[in-house]
């Protein structure tokens, strides 16, 4: 096989949970131009279909689907469903997250760090218990984690503990479920990264001196001194949702610019 034809996805079938904007927008946006079929899947019914629709304008094809990834039912709905409508599921994206308020430790409010790690942590878990309930059976599937840099770091100006916590979490889930699924064909990895220009996080500060300070803490910490755009996450993620990966398992990789390399 030539070294790009590693790289078509023609033929497969992937979901990607949180992919009505942000960073979902965009892996699903990249799997569905190397050429499989996409299930957009978020909280946001409109959201889920404005990417859906844009990846068909674009001549991919994409259903949406409208998801609540902490709610266990709703998961099982969306990979059953997508069973059933395509017959067969490749690759999930495990993507769906939501960032805490930006607060010290002795701040925190309790039911929002719950709610973080309910969405972030357990609804990755739901995610992957579902689609591996899938993928067992036919031996061979991928699935891809967001966790974050702040899944591996931790910083002393930007406060997210709860975020961090749940991000962490991800991390060492991806290694657990690598070595679980991997006699079953299964690859697990996570995508790990930096500072990208997304709505996460964006009505968390309400000062608007807060918001500056975080901007500047953060621009600070990137080698580049410049925030991401998501588009430039596509290739992390066609790589690890393609063949190009068969051997990458229990793997976080950074897109960062250098961060962690600090």
């Amino acid at each position: 096989m030539r070294s790009l034809d590693l790289f078509s996805m023609a033929g497969q079938v992937t979901i990607v949970t949180g992919a009505g904007s942000g960073l979902g927008r965009a892996m699903a946006e990249s799997v569905a131009e190397a050429g499989s079929t996409v299930v957009v899947a978020d909280v946001g019914s409109e959201a889920a279909e404005a990417t859906a629709a844009a990846i068909r304008s674009a001549g991919g094809t994409a259903d949406a689907v409208t998801t609540d990834v902490t709610d266990e039912a709703s998961v099982r709905t969306l990979v059953d469903g997508v069973v059933d409508r395509h017959g067969r599921l490749d690759v999930v994206f495990c993507n769906a997250g939501i960032s805490g308020f930006y607060r010290r430790i002795d701040e925190v409010d309790v039911d929002e760090w719950r709610r973080v790690l309910d969405v972030n942590l357990t609804g990755v878990m739901l995610t992957a218990k579902h689609a591996s309930r899938v993928m067992i059976p036919r031996g061979s599937g991928k699935l891809i984690l967001t966790a974050s840099i702040w899944g591996l770091i931790g910083s002393d100006s930007v406060p997210i503990a709860d975020y961090a916590a749940s991000k962490g979490g991800v991390v060492n889930l991806t290694r657990e479920l690598g070595l679980q699924l991997a006699s079953h064909g299964i690859t697990v990895n996570a995508i790990a990264p930096g500072f990208f220009d997304t709505n996460i996080g964006r009505d968390k500060a309400t000062a608007a001196e807060v918001k500056q300070r975080l901007r500047e803490a953060s621009l600070a910490l990137i080698p580049t001194h410049r925030r991401a755009q998501p588009e430039e996450i596509k290739g992390t993620a066609l790589f690890l949702a393609s063949a190009a990966s068969d051997m990458v398992n229990g793997h976080t990789l950074v897109v960062d610019a250098g961060c962690v390399a600090r």
